[in-house]
């Protein structure tokens, strides 16, 4: 009989991989977002930010 634990073992390296290369890719197209000037300043994101929560919270900022 097959224990519990050294399948987890056996699936790690892959589940490690796999969300090494979903991390790599988001940070790629991040940094192709910034190549191509789709960004959002740090200022609309704090006054966003400081709205949540308030009785007129501000629209999610989007990159222009």
């Amino acid at each position: 009989m097959r224990r519990a634990g050294s399948r987890v073992v056996k699936q790690a390296p892959a589940l490690f991989i796999a969300r090494e290369a979903e991390k790599y890719r988001l940070t790629r197209a991040g940094l192709a977002a910034i190549d191509a000037d789709r960004v959002v300043a740090h200022t609309e994101v704090k006054e966003w930010a400081l709205s949540l929560g308030s009785d007129a919270p501000l629209p999610v900022p989007r990159a222009k």
